[in-house]
């Protein structure tokens, strides 16, 4: 943990100016605390002596004491605090050459919430090479910058009106994206669910040694943490070179299963989310197979899919469903769709991931009777979506054989002591491992009884199914840590068994009825 809030003060003489730069950005999240701004030239010297900010900002033409005489006295007087001017375009040049002389930093009116991200994190890496506090404060810049470029892929409204219509930076200017997705993430971290974030930070130093370019920013994607960013100038060729080491390095190294996106360079702010989309579409188009790839975008470029999906076999699937007959469904997944052999016949990510929606949606239709069910229907089908991203056909096999069994109705059966007692001992396992990766198969085998009886015996016990007492019970998790700390949404999701955000807050909303921001925000409410 940083140690101290670090202090950010902020000198304008417009209020809608430094009311703006006020609300940009969430910094208590970042460990600073935003001063009262200062309003003219004399207010900000005042506050600069009372308060000694880490951090001052100032626009460069001020009433009674100009910014330039504001830098000159704290170069001179407060040396250690990291300072920037604010300038328009009309005198960039001037303050440039004459007063900033490449050592200072500057920042170009109106200032978007990039640039002012950008701003803090170089600050922050300034301040952490005199201050004890190094590692923490690079974690901290590191963090910045994790979660504000996580929201602009996202591409959400309020970033939109915040960057897209008003940025003039011009440091993304001809960048081009790289897309770095872990598939085998949750093996990785086994055994050290906690150790995510201190992973992430090792990593994306891993990467820019690596890649050998120090200008280029590269993040972690916190709302899907299997996911690493770079946005480089350097040209495909070297970034290709680059990357087929860091795909030989992770394979000998860390035993990871990688697919690294190459895409074209973007011009504009506002196409950043939609390079992100184009990396995640050549994401879809790699071959299903457990072993690294290197995609490079080319215009010309077609999605890999072929239809497997056939009038004959959504015949044959309603009749197995109609049956309740779980081998004869068993054999039609697997068999008549083609799943079985999609890695030897060499389909794409995508056509097994619309393979798979296709099958689930037939079984989906032909299975839910009560719309109570819907809830958990949909968590059981968004977990077979989640183990198609691990590559790994065996176990995506395992997960839609028991997603088979938890959606296909069963007779209930009569429960012996000894099975009651397994429950319990179920039930128990789950209330100390919530935050692992638990599956119906694992926990049979753990138990030695069969998976379809365990799954029919939990729910006919339990009231509910395995997979939606599981779900409750990392929300039931999320809920009290946001009760009782501080602590980031992603990470929360992270901590209670989720590495997709995205994921996580819609499984949250669906059981709740809120979403996780919505919950926090009445919570904070109450406190009032």
């Amino acid at each position: 943990m940083i140690k101290r809030m670090y202090r950010v003060l902020f000198a304008d003489d417009e209020y809608w100016t430094r009311e703006k730069l006020r609300n940009m950005i969430p910094w208590e999240e970042y460990s600073l605390e935003f001063l009262e701004p200062a309003v003219d030239g004399e207010d900000a010297w005042e506050k600069v002596e009372a308060l000694r900010p880490d951090i001052f900002i100032t626009d460069i033409n001020m009433p009674f004491l100009s910014g330039v005489e504001l830098l000159e006295r704290i170069q001179d007087k407060y040396p250690e605090i990291i300072t920037f001017v604010i300038s328009g375009y009309d005198d960039f040049a001037y303050v440039k050459s004459s007063f900033l002389s490449g050592t200072m930093n500057y920042l170009i009116k109106p200032v978007s919430k990039i640039d002012l991200m950008q701003a803090l994190v170089k600050a922050l890496e300034k301040i952490s090479h005199y201050e004890n506090e190094q590692i923490e404060l690079q974690k901290a810049a590191s963090g910045i910058q994790d979660r504000e470029f996580s929201q602009l892929i996202q591409k959400p409204d309020d970033w939109n009106q915040a960057v897209a219509i008003q940025s003039n930076s011009t440091e993304l200017t001809g960048v081009r994206l790289v897309l770095i997705k872990i598939h085998n993430l949750h093996e990785l971290l086994k055994g050290k669910p906690s150790a995510g974030w201190e992973w992430a930070y090792e990593v994306k130093k891993e990467i820019r040694r690596i890649y050998q370019d120090e200008e280029a920013i590269i993040f972690h994607n916190i709302y899907r943490i299997n996911e690493f960013l770079i946005l480089t100038k350097k040209d495909e060729q070297e970034v290709s070179r680059c990357s087929e080491k860091l795909r030989i390095k992770a394979a000998a190294e860390r035993h990871a299963c990688i697919t690294i996106c190459i895409g074209t360079h973007s011009y504009a702010m506002e196409s950043i989310h939609m390079a992100y989309v184009e990396a995640v579409g050549l994401l879809m188009n790699r071959s299903y197979v457990r072993k690294s790839e290197i995609m490079i975008y080319h215009k010309d470029q077609k999605d890999k899919w072929r239809q497997h999906m056939s009038t004959e076999v959504e015949k044959q699937l309603k009749n197995a469903l109609a049956d309740v007959n779980q081998k004869e469904i068993k054999r039609v997944v697997f068999e008549s769709s083609g799943l079985h052999g999609c890695v030897k016949e060499n389909w794409s990510y995508l056509e097994v991931k619309q393979t798979i929606k296709q099958l689930f949606d037939i079984i989906l239709n032909c299975t839910l009777q009560d719309q109570a069910d819907v809830v958990d229907a949909e968590n059981v089908v968004e977990t077979v979506d989640r183990v198609v991203e691990t590559l790994d056909y065996e176990k995506l096999e395992q997960q839609i054989e028991e997603a088979i069994i938890y959606l296909i109705p069963q007779k209930a059966e009569h429960e012996t002591q000894s099975m009651k007692h397994i429950v319990l001992l179920v039930k128990e396992w789950i209330q100390e491992h919530y935050a692992e990766e638990l599956s119906l198969s694992a926990l049979a085998q753990r138990y030695h009884v069969d998976s379809s009886y365990l799954s029919k015996m939990f729910r006919q016990e339990m009231g509910e199914s395995l997979i939606l007492y599981i779900t409750h019970k990392r929300v039931e998790k999320a809920k009290e840590y946001m009760q009782n700390t501080e602590m980031n949404l992603a990470d929360i999701a992270f901590l209670v068994g989720y590495d997709d955000y995205t994921y996580f807050s819609r499984v949250f909303k669906k059981t709740t009825g809120s979403s996780p921001r919505e919950y926090r925000a009445t919570i904070e409410e109450n406190k009032k």
